[in-house]
């Protein structure tokens, strides 16, 4: 009966561990599925290298990412970040393998945007809290803006070049929302836009 019990015991820990790889194996598959699905969705250009989400920084101020390119892969401060064809941030610190990305929501992010319909031009200020709020807009032009227009980047100050989506406005008495197109909590992976010339 001991004996029995041991061969139990030890056939057990053995389905424990295949159980566990299987899993593990159904883990890598599902991510190499989404990773390849990311990139066959997605038009690959010279300029835009595809990152890892490696850290998630979250708190009442700050709203940042680490992901797993740096100055290795011609990463500088200032690069543009992107989930698919939508802004998510820009590059705020560099080191040799990784990177700090200020996402778009933190309180110490300013875009410059157009706004259709009416080519109205703001600034979007992120609200750390997943949104985005108008500012610095002259009053008379405030009635221009038409709820569920959407936000663009303007180019004013070469900080993002122009045309890229931002989000979709909303409006009501008090503010002016931007709602942005990409899910800021559920980033895995985010592509860069390094300068033609340093690839």
């Amino acid at each position: 009966l001991i004996n029995f019990y041991k061969e139990y015991k030890i056939t057990k820990e053995e389905l424990d561990q295949l159980k566990s790889e299987n899993i593990s194996t159904k883990i890598i598959k599902s991510e190499n599925d989404e990773l390849k699905s990311l990139i066959d969705g997605y038009t690959i250009t010279s300029n835009k290298i595809l990152a890892k989400v490696i850290v998630d920084h979250e708190s009442p101020f700050l709203r940042s990412i680490i992901i797993n390119k740096g100055s290795k892969e011609k990463i500088k401060i200032g690069t543009n970040i992107y989930d698919r064809s939508y802004l998510v941030g820009r590059v705020i610190e560099v080191n040799y393998t990784n990177s700090r990305v200020l996402l778009l929501t933190d309180l110490n992010s300013n875009i410059p945007v157009s706004i259709t319909p009416g080519n109205v031009q703001a600034i979007v200020v992120g609200n750390g809290d997943g949104k985005g709020e108008i500012k610095y807009i002259k009053n008379d032009l405030i009635n221009k803006i038409d709820d569920k227009g959407i936000a663009y980047t303007s180019g004013t100050g070469s900080i993002f070049k122009s045309g890229i989506p931002v989000g979709r406005i909303n409006t009501n008495k008090e503010t002016i929302i931007v709602n942005f197109y990409s899910d800021f909590t559920q980033l895995k992976y985010v592509f860069a836009e390094v300068e033609q010339g340093d690839k």
